[in-house]
Parts: structure tokens; C-alpha cells; sequence
């Protein structure tokens, strides 16, 4: 016996001893059972080199998997690659030496195993074949770790290498429908894509939670127009049937995800982010909503940038297939009235002047003809002051009381021309800085939309808080739209647009303001966000999930809010999130002892002495969260930068200000809104001055 041999066998031997305990439920088949490698790549014990295929959009779990099953054969002494299946359109597929797929490739032999493991009798795990594994991305990394173990015990034994082996799934969650339990359920659905899509996310989320296809309970998914809008209702029935009705095809998939989030425990925090809850499913009652706002969008990046992400938590204003509900569409989006008219962005046109309302509704009517998804156009002032003061224009506006005056009028003008052959269409407007004040005679025309714009508030005190004379005006103007206009529409500001990475305290807000906007006829929220970062070094991706959450439910309670909080703190930050909360709930409280603006350093919020006797403190809740991190280590490090940037601003260090910038760099992090970090400044300095 060679000594290659006799250590290949005692690696074998210790692999069977570490794998034992998951042995005792796994079922061997005889290997003429399964599908054959091609003949021009053989897949035997002398080939000498492997190449574990994935797919190229394979989940974090396939990935993980196949990275450590590469390692395992690797310590084995074999010649292992690892390559992805993508190739260009239009040339022959790729095959490697021993190709072994790890879970949906594009190979023949990979879609017949997941087929395979997709038709069996028996709800499985993983089906193992020599030249493949299928599994589910809970169990990939045990089916690599039995793999392994059976193709290296063949491989010394000096064997063709032929075998398959399955897990059948063990049930720990059962699915209780008027009192009776159920292991399995089918799911019925109408014609429409997103009804059929809506379906196949139920059929594959209840099979990830324990929950087989076949009979048992069963759910059926419709539109009924009559339900509203994006909204759903889950009601169940007799004989373990529960039916899920939307209100659009939007709404199908939304009663979907809301089954799953009350039902199953399941959150969607971010995405790759998910947790799917634990216990039994217990339908006792169904439920219903129907979101107060019409337009919801998301402009925080880390969510935003994945459309599956903004379907699962309900954001509608951004471009989504029509198989996942379609989107609201805008015309343009925000200050508009330049491209309309072919008028300087430095100033305002002249809204008095007939031959900029007759260019205006030229433009939108060509528009509207060159896109007829478009439901909303946007018809809104540049972003500046400079208003017209020609001498109809200040007539009108001191006769209105607002310089909204001889805009509203102009908007209404354009808004009546199109009305009759685009009745569906509403005109779109900013009530924003010199415009933001109601006028005292002039309403919006029924297609108009009032968009307020929350930009000159403070974001340390709710909208209603009558201590708050920043935010008193403000408040004054929502109840003035509200009294004369159907439809507003809301700009509001969740971040802060000079410092992205500093802590920005506004956690306590967000809830009472939604719930204000809500309670003052406001039918769109646009909460705008670090949009031009892709990834935050503060807490954003935190405040994009509960603004979200908001958007669906802005009469969520106090408790819930700060429920959703924890659970998404322990998710994205690992066993150690309790001491980030405490971080998150000081700053808010001091924050409240002084107004906040979007564009301050946080020491002209809070005192740099009251930051400075915290500094040990904080100091140990950031290393116990990443010390308890585990896999979450690396975004528990990204959102302490926020504290590294505060901690500067209190006491300038420039070593300690070189390494900031250099992982601010590493992570791709924006300064500001629209700049990257500034290449000229004094690092002995704090880090609000060095712009």
C-alpha cells in the first residue's frame, strides 16, 4: 500500500467519525440509480482533478457550501476547482475536468437531480448523486460535509464513483388551520403573473419552513377588486382552506408575505437577510390591510437597490416587473418645469407667461403619449428661490398670501387640459420652501398632487410636538393642504445630508411622523434617504427597514415599532445588539434636548463633554457586539464607523482620522449627499470641518 493511499484512508476514517451523527437518518441508494456524467469529462477515482459548478446566481448558502467543500476535498490531497456556470450568450457551454455541480446549474445533469429532488414522494433535505448535489439552502453545508465523506471512502477504495444518497425532511413545523394540524398544503392561484407569482413564493417559502406540497390544508390566491388597492385579506375557512385575496396583483403578493410575517414569524430585514420565524404556523383568525398611502418609495439604498427586497416590504415606487405587481410610474420625478420648457435650472420661469403654460402642456402631452405607464407626472419648481417677480406673478402671489399662488394656478392649468384624455393621470407639484404655504384662494384641481417638502424641520422632535416651534409651521401647512387638497403627497427627510456617516438620532421621530402624515389625509410618502451610497456606515439600513414597515402600517404602535427594532437589530448586528440599542436610544434622548436640522455636525446637537464621558462605554458595546457577531461581524464593524466619526468630531486624533478614511474607502461609503470624501483637508481637525 502507497503512502498516498494509507493517508488518504485514514482521512476517510476521520471524516466517518465526524460525520457519524448525521448518518443514522440518511438513506443509501444503490448507485445504478444515478444520472451519468458525461463520457468526455469523467467523474472517477483516477481523474485526478475536480471542478465543483455553481451557478453563477447561487445563494449565499450554495456558495458557502461549495467554498467549504472545496477545502475538505483539498485537505485530501485532490486537485480541486472551483468555477461558476456562466458563459457568454452565444458561444458553447464550458465543461470542465470531473465537473460536480453544487446545487441549480445550467447542466443537464444538475436540472435532472433538482427535478429529481423537486418530484420526489418524499419531502427532502438533499439528493446526493457522485457528480451532483441538490439541496436546500439550509441543508447544503450537511449534504457537502456527506458527500465528501462517501466520495473520498470510494475514491481510496480505488472504486468507480457512483452513489446517491437523500434526506428525507424531518417535520418540526406543522401548519394548524381552524384547530386541525397539516404537514402539507396546496396553493391555488388565478391567471394573472403576479397571482402565479405570488403562488410560487408561498409554495417555496412553506417548503423552506417545513410545510410539503400535497394534500393537506389549502390556500387560494385571487384579486378582488373590491379589497382596495395594494391591500389584502387572509381569511381562513373550513376544512384547513385559507384564502388570500388582493386588491390588485400587488396586493395577491402582499398577502403572501403578510401570511408569512404573521403567521410564520417570517422578516424580511434586508436583502440576503431573512429569518423565517419558528413554532407552528397557527391560523386562528385572518386579517387585512389596506395602506393608507398610495405611494410608497424607499430611497435608501441598501434596500432599495433589490426589487425583491421592495416587494416583500411593500415599496411601490420603483421600477418592478409586472410579474411582482408592477410600480407607480412616474413622469419625471422632482424639479421638472426646466426640461419642460427648455428654461434655465438657475431660476423659475415665469408661470404667468401663456407661452410657458403652452410649452408645459405640450411637453407633458408628448410625455404621456411616449409612455402610457405613466400615471404620474411631475410638473415642479427648479431647486432654488429665485421666483418670478414680474409684476402679474407678485399679484397673484400677495393676493394668495403664498408664492404657491401663481404656481398652483399654472399647475392647474396644465392638469384641466389633460384631464378628459388622460383621466387616470395626476399632475405632480412641490410645495417646497417659497411654495410650501397653502394659498387662501386657489385649490388643487382633483388630478393635482401637493408634494410637502419637510426640509427646513427639525428631525429631533415629532412633527405634532407643541414644545418644537421648528417644526410648528410646518405642521400648520399640512393642516391648511389637508383642509383644501385630496391628495399630498409627502418629501420627507430621514437623514443627514452633509454627514452620512455620523449617528444621526432621529429613531424617535419617525414613527409620530408617520403616523401624523397618515392622520392628515397624506396618500404618498418619499422618505429620502443616503441614496447615492451603497452602503451605510450609520444605521441606515436599520431606518430603511422601519420606514418601510412604516410606509405599510403608519398606525403601528409604540410597541411594535420598538419590536421591530430589536428583531432587526439581533439579525443584522449577532448576540451583542442590546449594547447598539442602548448607543441608538442615548443619542435620541439627547438629541431631544435641542433641535436637529439635516445638514448639522451631531456636537452642535449634543455637547462634546456629554459624548466625551460616554466614550468608554460606547467603546465596550461596539467591542461586545463584535466580539458577538459571528457571521454579522463585518456589518456590526461598517455601522461602528459612526461612532468613529463622532468620537473625531469630539477629539480630532489624525492617526485615528487616517484609519477612518481608509475603511470609509474600502466600503465604498459616501461623505455626503453627491461627494465622496474631500482629498484635501486637515486631519488634525474634526471631521465636520474637513469639507
Amino acid at each position: 500500500m502507497t503512502r498516498l493511499r494509507l493517508i488518504l484512508i485514514l482521512l476517510c476514517i476521520a471524516l466517518l467519525l465526524l460525520a457519524a451523527g448525521c448518518r443514522h437518518d440518511i438513506e443509501e441508494i444503490p448507485p445504478e440509480t444515478a444520472p451519468s456524467a458525461p463520457e468526455d469529462i469523467p467523474n472517477d477515482a483516477g481523474s485526478g482533478v475536480i471542478t465543483l459548478v455553481r451557478s453563477d446566481t447561487s445563494p449565499d448558502a450554495v456558495t458557502k457550501a461549495a467554498v467549504e467543500l472545496r477545502k475538505t476535498l483539498a485537505a485530501a490531497g485532490i486537485q480541486v476547482d472551483l468555477k461558476t456556470d456562466w458563459y457568454k450568450p452565444g458561444e458553447e457551454m464550458p465543461r470542465y475536468p470531473g465537473e460536480i455541480q453544487i446545487g441549480q446549474t445550467n447542466r443537464p445533469e444538475s436540472e435532472q437531480l433538482c427535478a429529481q429532488m423537486k418530484d420526489s414522494d418524499e419531502p427532502l433535505d438533499y439528493l446526493i448523486h457522485a457528480d451532483g448535489i441538490a439541496a436546500t439552502d439550509e441543508s447544503a453545508m450537511e449534504a457537502v460535509s456527506v458527500f465528501a465523506e462517501e466520495y473520498l471512502l470510494q475514491r481510496a477504495a480505488g472504486e468507480k464513483i457512483a452513489f446517491e444518497i437523500r434526506k428525507v425532511h424531518e417535520f418540526t413545523r406543522k401548519l394548524i388551520v381552524g384547530g386541525r394540524e397539516y404537514i402539507a398544503a396546496t396553493v391555488a392561484c388565478g391567471p394573472s403573473e403576479p397571482e402565479q407569482y405570488a403562488a410560487s413564493e408561498l409554495k417555496s417559502y412553506l417548503r423552506d419552513i417545513g410545510i410539503w406540497e400535497g394534500d393537506g390544508a389549502s390556500f387560494d390566491l385571487s384579486i378582488d377588486y373590491s379589497v382596495g388597492r395594494d391591500g389584502y385579506v387572509i381569511e381562513p375557512g373550513d376544512n384547513g382552506t385559507i384564502s388570500i385575496r388582493g386588491g390588485n396583483g400587488r396586493g395577491v403578493i402582499y398577502g403572501v408575505y403578510a401570511f408569512l410575517e404573521r403567521y410564520a414569524g417570517a422578516r424580511f430585514f434586508m436583502p440576503g437577510l431573512e429569518t423565517l420565524g419558528s413554532g407552528d404556523l397557527v391560523v386562528d383568525a385572518g386579517t387585512s390591510l389596506t395602506p393608507i398611502f398610495e405611494m410608497r418609495q424607499s430611497d435608501w439604498q441598501c434596500g432599495n437597490g433589490s426589487v425583491d427586497w421592495c416587494v416583500k416590504n411593500g415599496i411601490n415606487q420603483r421600477d418592478i416587473p409586472k410579474k411582482q405587481g408592477g410600480n407607480i410610474r412616474y413622469g419625471g420625478f422632482v424639479h421638472t418645469i426646466a426640461g419642460l420648457t427648455g428654461t434655465s435650472r438657475e431660476t423659475q420661469p415665469c408661470f404667468s407667461d401663456p407661452k410657458i403654460l403652452e410649452k408645459t402642456i405640450a411637453s407633458v402631452r408628448a410625455l404621456l403619449q411616449s409612455d402610457p405607464s405613466i400615471t404620474i407626472v411631475s410638473v415642479s419648481q427648479n431647486d432654488n428661490m429665485n421666483f418670478c417677480t414680474c409684476e402679474k406673478c407678485r399679484a397673484i402671489d400677495r393676493e394668495e398670501g403664498s408664492h404657491m399662488g401663481s404656481l398652483l394656478r399654472f399647475i392647474n392649468a396644465v392638469a384641466e387640459d389633460i384631464e378628459d384624455d388622460y383621466p387616470d393621470v395626476i399632475i405632480d407639484t412641490l410645495a417646497y420652501q417659497h411654495t410650501r404655504q397653502a394659498p387662501k384662494i386657489t385649490k388643487p384641481r382633483d388630478n393635482v398632487c401637493i408634494r410637502l417638502c419637510s426640509i427646513e424641520c427639525c428631525f429631533s422632535h415629532p412633527l405634532n410636538d407643541p414644545t418644537c416651534p421648528e417644526n410648528k409651521k410646518f405642521a400648520e401647512d399640512i393642516v391648511a393642504w389637508s383642509k383644501i387638497c385630496d391628495r399630498i403627497y409627502i418629501w420627507d427627510y430621514t437623514t443627514c445630508f452633509h454627514f452620512y456617516v455620523q449617528t444621526f438620532p432621529n429613531f424617535r421621530v419617525l414613527r409620530e411622523n408617520m403616523r401624523f402624515f397618515a392622520e392628515h389625509g397624506v396618500k404618498g410618502m418619499y422618505p429620502e434617504g443616503n441614496y447615492d451610497s451603497p452602503k451605510s456606515g450609520e444605521f441606515g439600513e436599520l431606518r430603511c427597514y422601519l420606514l418601510a414597515r412604516l410606509m405599510m402600517d403608519p398606525m403601528m404602535t409604540e410597541e411594535e415599532y420598538s419590536r421591530r427594532m430589536d428583531e432587526f437589530l439581533a439579525a443584522y448586528y449577532g448576540e451583542g445588539w442590546e449594547g447598539i440599542r442602548a448607543y441608538i436610544d442615548w443619542f435620541c434622548a439627547e438629541a431631544e434636548n435641542k433641535h436637529m436640522n439635516i445638514w448639522q455636525p451631531l456636537t452642535e446637537v449634543i455637547r462634546k463633554s456629554k459624548i466625551g464621558e460616554m466614550t468608554e462605554i460606547f467603546d465596550g458595546y461596539w467591542d461586545k457586539a463584535e466580539a458577538l457577531a459571528g457571521d454579522r461581524l463585518d456589518d456590526v464593524q461598517r455601522s461602528r464607523l459612526q461612532w468613529e466619526c463622532v468620537k473625531l468630531m469630539v477629539k480630532p486624533d489624525e492617526e485615528g482620522a487616517r484609519e477612518f478614511l481608509h475603511q470609509i474607502g474600502l466600503r465604498n461609503i459616501m461623505w455626503r449627499e453627491s461627494s465622496a470624501m474631500p482629498t484635501t483637508y486637515k486631519l488634525n481637525r474634526s471631521p465636520a470641518f474637513w469639507w
